[in-house]
């Protein structure tokens, strides 16, 4: 199923895989834990779900979700990516939400959440 966007008197709200990303309390809900992102985090998470199934590039994270441009260094993406993957995946060493599209960017894969 697409993820869900849903407009919670909290705040904006996104739920995939089993998680909930509350954009407004900059908190991630997975597996049965809340986690205080920062707002990068926030941003690049959200950017990720919204388009989830489809291959981000760095260029397009530096440039649509930090509104950086291409003097940046990519390897701080990478960095955020670990971090998120540690919050989502079951197995951060083996992702399956969070890949990586080598010499391009990211994807986020939504997979059916498990019963």
């Amino acid at each position: 199923a697409p993820p869900a966007a849903v407009d919670e008197p909290a705040g904006p709200q996104l739920a995939f895989a089993g998680h909930t990303l509350d954009l407004r309390a900059l908190e991630l809900h997975a597996h049965g834990h809340a986690y205080r992102l920062t707002v990068m985090e926030a941003d690049l998470l959200a950017y990720l779900v919204r388009h989830a199934g489809q291959v981000v590039s760095r260029k397009a994270i530096l440039e649509d979700v930090w509104d950086l441009h291409e003097d940046t260094d990519t390897r701080a993406i990478d960095n955020f990516i670990v971090r998120l993957r540690r919050y989502v995946e079951r197995d951060p060493a083996r992702p399956e939400l969070i890949l990586t599209v080598r010499g391009v960017g990211y994807k986020l894969q939504l997979l059916p959440v498990p019963a």
